[in-house]
């Protein structure tokens, strides 16, 4: 009975101590996760305020982290009362979509059992801060930083606890990584500093240093180019068997490439489609890395893709067939308006009415006889152009004498001036080409019926699509509009443009390299066939497109400011007219481009032909009205003839009056042309024969 006694007072002993020895565990268990999760805090606390602070901060976490540091997250929210704070769980076991925030101001701090699921988390991410608190180990974590999938964060710190027995609890190591440490782009890991307790153990240090700054260490970048001159030009060196690249994206490539140490591969789109469509499915595929070309900054690109800042400005502009010299025969027509021309005409007509009160007709004989209107109009006319003379109608007595004396006075003042104006005016016209004025606006082509086209491809047939477009005059302009499939078919139908006028919308930039090219203007007459509108209808930044959340982005964009801000930007663009551009004649285009401006010389010459025309035009034109007018006389004449000899006939046939057996009525000749006709005791021009 002792026995049994002793032993199971033995066994009470011993469990007492199980007890005792699973509790002071279960305490000092406690103790250390208090003691991680308090110089964690710390440690999130010191990095919030130091780098955090301006944005949003998004929070994300995995359950199983989350339980390992109880109360650390309500532990920051008190720190740190007026931070913006989004909290997020997600589970990584699950293969969720990555977490996609539109804010422009945002840094990430996220929780994650393992280091490797951070791109099950989110996407990509260049710009915006990422501090990743994980459980993995420091061996891991190196490993992490020198794959692929950690270059995809360029500001990138992983906080891990330490494995080493020599630190005490609550000690944790800080990592980053070095990206393009050499040609292939690998990146190497680099312990930034340990945090022990409260405190770092290197002062001073800088958490997210700036990453890039040696560049890109000569790593080779796959480039879709696309042919659109002069942004992107293709040429084949059949000599070489190789194909060779330049214009202005293609120099400020090389540009980029000089400041930021990398190296350019160009190639063509791999569709057969439209080049730029093209160019913009390799970089989303990602096939290439970089699509340039001539590609604009529209809400298509940006919301796709990454695109750097515009490095140069292009618009939208139509061009049409130049405003040419008027024809030489337009000299008699020219130096006056068609109102001024109807007023003259009025005014010598309406000089007929008070000239006529000193002659014999009457005012309503003017009107019933067209024949004595015709003389009185041509004398008033010969007698102030003194061009001819036609017998005066006037008479030498009567009430009217004094007055129409004085009308005609005031009347030759008015010829003498008239003449004078329509004489130098002749002389200038012949002399001076005259040009109309060109089209430039939007309203003028709406005026005048042009036909528009533009592209079917490229986002032409988007922005010009009137529906879409609020503006009336524009509206109503390119509601008929025309879709081409390449510059050069838009082009051609301008040319080839004869019963209506057509104009194409396209780039400036471009439009200006065709016609210096295929156009270029006459050394003669400084002007170009081809006139491209002064007004843009929409503006672009032209652009190059990058995939999204590109770690090239940021590092093009400060390469590309500096470069507008000095001027190269606009440099190379002159060099690119300079060094590529050609005339029509495969000539280099002047040095600059006040020749357009130049005034075209003024020689002493003889009047030639083509100056000359206009007045052999006038004759030819007289010429033709009057053999005109002979053959309607001639035509009534024969008519009357025939319509006197049915009437010389009896109507029952059997008596036939004839020219051979009546004799002609002769007994009117011997009456004076201005014997009274008994309607006025005023002598008359006309007898009644004539009338």
């Amino acid at each position: 009975m002792r026995v049994a006694n002793y032993i199971f007072i033995i066994l009470l002993i011993f469990t007492r101590l199980e007890i005792i020895g699973s509790h002071t565990a279960h305490m000092r268990r406690s103790m250390k996760v208090d003691l991680r999760t308090d110089s964690l805090d710390r440690l999130l606390s010191y990095i919030l305020k130091e780098y955090f602070g301006g944005c949003v901060i998004i929070i994300i976490y995995d359950d199983k982290t989350i339980e390992q540091q109880p109360g650390l997250l309500q532990g920051l929210y008190t720190s740190f009362p007026f931070a913006s704070f989004i909290q997020k769980s997600t589970n990584t076991s699950l293969g969720q979509v990555p977490i996609i925030f539109k804010d422009k101001c945002y840094n990430y701090m996220i929780f994650l059992d393992d280091v490797y699921y951070i791109e099950n988390v989110i996407e990509e991410e260049t710009v915006n801060k990422v501090l990743l608190i994980t459980e993995s180990t420091p061996w891991t974590v190196k490993e992490f930083l020198k794959s692929f999938i950690s270059r995809s964060y360029t500001n990138l710190v992983i906080i891990t606890h330490s494995m080493s027995r020599r630190t005490e609890e609550g000690s944790f190591l800080l990592y980053t990584h070095r990206l393009y440490t050499d040609g292939s782009g690998s990146s190497k890991p680099v312990l930034l500093t340990s945090w022990i307790k409260d405190h770092m153990t290197h002062k001073n240090i800088d958490l997210f240093p700036e990453k890039l700054s040696g560049g890109f260490r000569g790593h080779r970048l796959l480039i879709s180019t696309a042919h659109k001159p002069p942004f992107a030009i293709r040429t084949d060196r059949i000599s070489l068997g190789q194909i060779g690249w330049d214009g202005i994206d293609i120099r400020m490539i090389r540009l980029l490439g000089k400041v930021l140490n990398f190296t350019a591969d160009f190639r063509d789109p791999t569709a057969s489609t439209s080049p730029t469509y093209a160019a913009l499915m390799d970089v989303e595929k990602r096939e290439t890395t970089l699509a340039i070309g001539g590609i604009y900054r529209t809400n298509n690109v940006t919301t796709r893709f990454d695109s750097s800042f515009s490095h140069m400005e292009d618009c939208a502009a139509f061009i049409s067939e130049a405003s040419l010299a008027l024809p030489k025969y337009r000299a008699i027509m020219g130096p006056f308006q068609g109102a001024v021309w109807a007023l003259v005409v009025i005014a010598y007509v309406i000089a007929v009415i008070p000239l006529a009160t000193n002659t014999n007709y009457s005012i309503l004989s003017l009107v019933t006889h067209p024949s004595r209107f015709m003389h009185m109009f041509w004398y008033v006319f010969s007698t102030f152009t003194n061009s001819f003379v036609v017998k005066n109608p006037l008479l030498d007595t009567g009430i009217a004498k004094n007055s129409t004396s004085l009308l005609i006075g005031i009347y030759w003042v008015f010829t003498i001036i008239i003449t004078s104006c329509y004489t130098g005016s002749i002389m200038a016209f012949i002399t001076v080409p005259v040009f109309p004025e060109p089209i430039d606006t939007a309203e003028q082509l709406l005026k005048k019926n042009y036909d528009i086209g533009t592209l079917d491809h490229d986002g032409w047939e988007v922005w010009f699509n009137w529906t879409k477009i609020d503006e009336p005059v524009a509206k109503k302009l390119l509601k008929n509009l025309q879709y081409v499939s390449t510059v050069k078919a838009g082009i051609g139908n301008i040319t080839q443009a004869f019963f209506w006028s057509y104009a194409f919308i396209g780039s400036k930039i471009l439009l200006e390299y065709i016609v210096q090219e295929q156009f270029t203007p006459s050394w003669a007459t400084m002007r170009s066939p081809m006139h491209i509108s002064k007004e843009c209808l929409l503006n672009f930044g032209v652009t190059f497109v990058l995939p999204k959340n590109s770690i090239y982005t940021e590092e093009f964009n400060k390469v590309i400011i500096r470069a507008r801000q000095s001027g190269l930007a606009q440099k190379i663009i002159r060099d690119v007219k300079w060094d590529v551009q050609r005339t029509a004649e495969g000539l280099l285009l002047p040095v600059s481009e006040e020749y357009k401006r130049r005034k075209i010389p003024v020689q002493d010459r003889s009047l030639a032909l083509d100056d000359t025309q206009g007045m052999f035009l006038i004759l030819g034109a007289g010429t033709l009205l009057a053999f005109l007018t002979l053959s309607i006389e001639c035509c009534v004449h024969l008519w009357k003839k025939r319509y006197s000899n049915d009437v010389g006939h009896t109507m029952d046939g059997s008596t036939v009056v004839s020219e051979t057996i009546t004799p002609k009525m002769n007994h009117f000749r011997g009456l004076d042309m201005w014997a009274p006709d008994g309607s006025t005791s005023k002598r008359r021009r006309f007898s009644i024969s004539s009338i």
